[in-house]
This record gives structure tokens, C-alpha cells and sequence, in this order.
């Protein structure tokens, strides 16, 4: 078998004449021939075209190429300074110091990553030595730190099909490792992991889990003292990457900044387009070339959500940037494309463009800690988002419409923000609302996700919760990756509040006989109403042996609460279609609604997934003692829903006795209002009937079912 090299065309490099500290327009980039795409990594580098960190001497001058405004490549003189050996593992950084009206003024600039630096060797020819990607926060001096264009020719550029949209885990399942929750696994095979514990669980919840808690990776290597860390020394850092941002009120943008700073990017709010700076519609799309700006559009439509970074290499249809990572996922696939700069905004913390994308023309591949890759032509696939938005004064309704990049971390961000956005596109939310929404989520593979449900004076965290968390579910569980397809759904909005406090719950009997019927009372108290009762009945089972047992009325958080604790293999999945199970059993949640538990004996074992609920003593016995890892006990219980127009908060628990005597006592006392703290609800036979204090909206503590309750109940 033979091999071949392929050569490049001869390039002639011509020693420029000094200039004076005045950015002067570029004189065209060097070009070479265009290599075949089978071309291995490694022929990339071109001695006649680019030089290695080896060659590099201080004091050797050059220039680099960027664009300051409109789509015009201007270029400001650079001398270097020294050589950060080893400054990134195995990897150098050079030093350099810039000159020119723009950068002595503003210092390194977001938005410049990438910017080509170019140096003259000892022959006179002017060569690529790499990327400007690094700076100093507060600089008096223009001092920036540049990405080795070695490195960065080595970051592969080939497509990776994603149109299935489904992708198996890296890891066999008999090993797997996840990105975060806790794994076990049955008898050396089957993985068992938990939704609860890796934080993916969406569901009601009294306090939303933060957005950055949710949504920003466990760490990210562009978070930095140039991001803003708050280092009392600053780092010399990777720039951040800006976020350019149109379509969303100040408010909002103000609300999700704390995710795009963790993942080390800034949101300025700059318009969807340009104005003024060469992206009108008569004037010619920008190519990629290098020092013009290289775009990543993540959203487009009704909002737009532009990364902007510069090119700094194109070999054929190969495009390299940025000079350092921009979320640093590895194999990616985003829309690139060039764009335009509208201004350079000049600040002491840090300086930044605001740019905007001209046209999508290519796909980003690689996303690696010295730069970004990918290839011009063909864009990545995208995720249509539509949202249809109704309000209760008979406004017209509102059609929102994006396009969102598909990516396993800013997909679900993107989302919660687009929804967000056209729930506020109109006007901000009233001081007090009711939003009634329903949302269809179709993934890759057929599985799909239908979340109907309403939220009162809600937050981005609640909305993303219900929407965001079950993508990041679906894409980082240690099974499959299973990307989003298509995201619609509709919101009717009305100014007021439709919530309730439970104020008080009485259950006239404490003695009952199996299949009897119980009668609750509970007495409410609307937002700015008067307060009203809600008859509530729910049938006993008529199983149930004789003893004590725990009736808890409750609103939706506490219901949740109490299934996460006495029945957690229910949010645990062993294959990816289990998790695409759960996510569904939990959609069903509805927070209008007022939920009855009867908690029965600890007679229930789960193997797995599977339930058998009330089992015999000697068969429960001989399960547990089979040293399963995956088989739990767990207390079975009888629940009860009664969908309400309200979202109602608070709940109370009572011990109820079952007697199966035909003779019947009546008139239990009646339990206190309000909330306080409890443990998970347990039931324990054969004890007198006492009354239980309400529940507590904090967390209970849990206890074993044999351990006794407190005799006295608190006022």
C-alpha cells in the first residue's frame, strides 16, 4: 500500500515596510492551496506559512488582523515580549505586547479571540505564529497571550453525523460513568441510576433549583478573573467569548447572566443585527477568512443569541478560532458563519465587541482547549422552538418562533430562555399571574414528553425546571444521548393570582372499617378572597388489617416530596427508556391539585424499577435476604388526586385507626392548622390513635417506620 503527501503551492511571503503605530488597513492574508479533505491533520502545518513556538525569539515584531468595525480586517503591530512555557499542559503560550490607537486605549478586547498574529522570522517573511486568546482584566498596558497556531492545525475538522440524534454512551453499561448522580450496579450487568440524586429531576418544588445549578456544566475551563471570577490577583485567562443579544428585555437578560457567565460567556444586549456596520442588506456576506469575525449563532428568530470570536486560519474548507475553548465539549456541531462588529466598547474591567452574525456558512466540529474547529459549507442541524402565547384581557395572542442550536448543554438553556422570552415578549409578567402552559418535547428516537401543568407568580428557574431539566435528563444520562428535536407548546397568561394557603383540615372520625369512606374539610384561604372550605372523601382500601395508620392531605410539593423518600426506585432508571418514563410520570404532577395519602404497613418491595406492594411477611422476607443490591423495602400507600383551580401550598397529616370490629368510635380531635415539621409519612399498626401536627414546607427528617411518633401534638 502506498502513501502520499499532499504538497501545498508554493507561497511567497514579502517583507511589509514598518508602519507607524496607526492601525492601517490588512494587506491580504497569505493564502494556500487548497489541500484535500483526506489530507491527514498533521500536513496542515506550513513552514513557509507558519511558524512554531521553537522558531519564536523575543523582541521579534509582527502584526495581527482583526475586524473593529463593519467587516473591514484592520491590523494593529505586536512584539513579543517572552514565552510562557508550559502555561497550558504540554502547551506554551506566547507573550506579546500590542500597539495601536484601539488596543492601547482598550487593552485585550472580547470578541478579538482568534485574531491571527503574524511575525516576521529572520528571512524577512512575514508567518502565522497563532491566536490572540489570552489577557489580563484592569491592564494598563496592552499585554495578551497567544494560542501556538501548532496546536491548533492538530484539532480535527470532520463532521460528525447527527441527524439520528441519538448517540450510545462512550462507556460499557456494565461500567458506566455519568456526568454527575449516582450509579449502582445488579449483579455486575444492569446500571441503576437516579434522577433525585444527579439533580435532574424536574417536578414542584417550594424554592426553584438555581439556573446555574441546574444548566452550567460542573465546571468550565473559559470561567476565569477575565470572566470576572473575582481572583484578588488577576490570571492571565482565556477572553471571554460575547454573547451578542437581541430580542429580550433587560430584565430577563439580567435574570439568566449567572448561567452564561458559568460557562464563561458575556450577554451584552446589542440587537439581532447590524446597523451601520456592513451588514446591510445590499452589501456582500462576509467570507471566512483570517481576522474576519467568525459567528456562532445558538439562537435565531424571535431572539437572537450570537457568540462572536475571529477566525484565525482557513486551509480549503478548514476553519480554525478562537484560540481557546468556547464551552470545551470536544466533538460538537454548531452553525458558524461570518458576521459584522458594530462597535468596540471600551471599559476598564474589560473591553468588547458588539458584532453580529452576516450569514450562517458552515458547521463548528471541535470545541478543544486550544481553539475551535470545523468546516465551511453545509450548516449543523438546528431545533425549531414555536410558542403561542394567549392572554386572559383578550389581547391578541402572540406566535414566537426560533431556531436553536443543538447542543446537549445550551440546547436546554436556549430553551428556557425562548420560552421565558415569549411569556415576557409582550410586556413583563404582571406582579401577580397565573400562567397555564402545556408543552410538547419530541427527542430523537420517537420518545416524546407532554407537560401540562400552572405555575403562579413564577420565575425563569420554575420554567426552565419544567421544560430545560428534562432535555439535560434525556442528553446526559449514562445510558444514551437522546438530543432534542422540536420544542412547542402554548401559554395562556391572566393577571391574578390563582393561589391558596391551607389554612386548617379537619377529619371528623379517628376509627374506621376497611372500605369505608373518610371525610376531610379544608379550610382555605385564596389571595385577597375570603377564606372557603373544600370537602375532600377518599375510600379505604379494603385490605387494610387492623392498627394505626398516617393520612396526609397535602399540596403538590409535599406529595412529591413523599414519593422521592418512601418510594425513591421510582425515579431511577436502568435503561434510557426508563428515563424517558420517569421524566413522563413525573410531567403528571399538577400543582393545582390536592393530594390524599393513606400511608399502609412497610410491606412493599421494589426490585428495580418494579413495585410489589403489599406482599406477605415470609415472601418480603426472603426478597431482601437475596442480596440484591437493587432490591429495597419500601412503605405502600393509597393515593388520592382532586384537581383544583387553585395552586394551593401547605398540608396537615392525621393518624387514623382501622378497626375491623363492627363497632366504631367517632369524634377524634381536631389536628392544629398550618404547617410544621414532620417526618416522611410511615405507618405503624397496632398503636392508639393520636393527632399529628400539619406538615412542614421544609424537608422532613427521616425516620425508620418502627420508631415511635411524638404523643404530644404542638399547637
Amino acid at each position: 500500500m502506498k502513501y502520499y503527501a499532499l504538497a501545498f503551492g508554493m507561497t511567497i511571503a514579502v517583507a511589509l515596510p514598518s508602519v507607524s503605530p496607526a492601525i492601517a488597513e490588512a494587506p491580504p492574508a497569505p493564502r494556500p492551496t487548497a489541500p484535500a479533505l483526506a489530507a491527514p491533520a498533521a500536513t496542515m502545518f506550513d513552514p513557509a506559512r507558519h511558524m512554531r513556538v521553537s522558531e519564536v525569539k523575543v523582541g521579534m515584531k509582527g502584526y495581527g488582523l482583526s475586524v473593529f468595525h463593519g467587516t473591514k480586517i484592520e491590523r494593529f503591530d505586536v512584539e513579543v515580549v517572552s514565552i510562557l512555557r508550559n502555561f497550558n499542559p504540554q502547551c506554551d503560550v506566547v507573550l506579546i505586547k500590542c500597539f495601536g490607537p484601539y488596543l492601547e486605549h482598550t487593552g485585550a478586547i472580547a470578541g478579538m479571540s482568534g485574531s491571527p498574529i503574524y511575525l516576521h522570522d529572520d528571512a524577512g517573511h512575514d508567518r502565522m505564529i497563532g491566536a490572540f486568546a489570552y489577557g489580563w482584566p484592569l491592564t494598563k498596558d496592552p499585554v495578551a497571550g497567544v494560542q501556538p497556531i501548532e496546536y491548533m492545525l492538530k484539532l480535527p475538522t470532520a463532521r460528525r453525523d447527527t441527524t439520528a440524534g441519538v448517540e450510545p454512551s462512550t462507556a460499557p453499561a456494565e461500567a458506566p460513568e455519568p456526568a454527575s448522580g449516582r450509579t449502582s450496579l445488579r449483579a455486575g450487568t444492569t446500571m441503576n441510576w437516579s434522577l433525585a440524586e444527579a439533580g435532574l429531576l424536574p417536578g414542584p418544588r417550594r424554592s426553584p433549583t438555581p439556573l446555574t445549578a441546574i444548566a452550567a456544566p460542573q465546571s468550565s475551563p473559559t470561567i476565569s478573573s477575565f470572566a470576572g471570577s473575582g481572583d484578588a490577583i488577576p490570571r492571565l485567562a482565556p477572553l471571554t467569548t460575547p454573547i451578542m443579544v437581541g430580542g429580550l428585555s433587560p430584565r430577563l437578560l439580567e435574570q439568566f447572566a449567572p448561567i452564561f457567565k458559568a460557562y464563561g460567556m458575556t450577554a451584552l444586549q446589542s440587537g439581532g443585527g447590524s446597523s451601520g456596520g456592513g451588514g446591510a442588506a445590499d452589501q456582500p456576506v462576509p467570507v471566512l477568512e483570517p481576522g474576519s469575525v467568525l459567528a456562532v449563532p445558538l439562537l435565531t428568530g424571535d431572539v437572537d443569541l450570537t457568540a462572536i470570536g475571529t477566525c484565525t486560519e482557513v486551509l480549503g474548507n478548514r476553519v480554525y478560532g478562537f484560540g481557546h475553548p468556547f464551552n470545551n465539549e470536544g466533538a460538537i456541531a454548531l452553525p458558524m458563519g461570518s458576521g459584522s462588529i458594530n462597535s468596540v466598547i471600551a471599559n476598564l474591567q474589560t473591553s468588547f465587541k458588539l458584532g453580529a452574525i452576516s450569514k450562517a456558512s458552515g458547521t463548528l466540529t471541535t470545541d478543544q482547549n486550544v481553539g475551535v474547529a470545523g468546516q465551511s459549507g453545509g450548516i449543523a442541524p438546528t431545533v425549531p422552538i414555536e410558542f403561542a402565547v394567549s392572554y386572559a384581557d383578550g389581547s391578541p395572542t402572540r406566535i414566537y418562533h426560533f431556531q436553536s442550536a443543538l447542543h446537549p448543554r445550551f440546547t436546554p438553556m436556549i430553551a428556557g430562555l425562548a420560552f421565558s422570552s415569549a411569556v415576557t415578549g409582550a410586556s413583563e409578567l404582571p406582579q401577580y399571574n397565573t400562567l397555564d402552559y402545556e408543552v410538547n418535547l419530541e427527542f430523537a428516537g420517537g420518545q416524546t414528553i407532554h407537560i401540562e401543568n400552572r405555575a403562579v407568580n413564577t420565575s425563569p428557574q420554575e420554567l426552565f425546571g419544567a421544560i430545560g431539566m428534562p432535555m439535560i435528563a434525556a442528553s446526559e444520562n449514562p445510558f444514551r444521548r437522546v438530543m432534542i428535536r422540536k420544542v412547542s407548546g402554548k401559554v395562556r397568561v391572566s393577571s391574578e393570582s390563582r393561589d391558596a394557603q391551607i389554612m386548617d383540615v379537619q377529619v371528623p372520625r379517628a376509627k374506621y372499617q376497611p372500605g369505608e369512606v373518610v371525610k376531610a374539610f379544608v379550610t382555605y384561604k385564596p389571595f385577597r378572597k375570603p377564606e372557603a372550605i373544600m370537602p375532600l372523601e377518599m375510600e379505604l382500601p379494603h385490605d387494610l388489617q387492623q392498627g394505626t395508620y398516617q393520612l396526609v392531605v397535602s399540596d403538590a410539593p409535599r406529595y412529591f416530596q413523599d414519593e422521592q423518600q418512601s418510594k425513591p426506585f421510582r425515579f431511577t432508571a436502568e435503561k434510557v427508556e426508563d428515563v424517558f418514563t420517569v421524566l413522563r410520570d413525573v410531567a403528571t404532577i399538577r400543582m393545582n391539585a390536592v393530594y390524599l395519602r393513606l400511608v399502609r404497613q412497610p410491606d412493599g418491595v421494589a426490585l428495580g424499577r418494579t413495585a410489589l406492594p403489599h406482599l406477605p411477611s415470609s415472601r418480603r422476607q426472603i426478597l431482601l435476604g437475596a442480596g440484591r443490591s437493587t432490591t429495597t423495602a419500601y412503605v405502600s400507600s393509597s393515593v388520592k388526586v382532586v384537581p383544583t383551580d387553585l395552586v394551593l401550598s401547605g398540608s396537615a397529616e392525621f393518624a387514623i385507626t382501622i378497626d375491623r370490629s363492627p363497632k366504631v368510635a367517632v369524634g377524634g380531635p381536631r389536628p392544629p392548622a398550618g404547617k410544621s415539621e414532620t417526618s416522611p409519612p410511615t405507618a405503624k399498626p397496632e398503636e392508639t390513635p393520636k393527632p399529628k401536627t400539619p406538615a412542614s414546607a421544609e424537608k422532613p427528617t427521616p425516620r425508620e417506620p418502627s420508631e415511635p411518633r411524638p404523643e404530644k401534638p404542638t399547637e
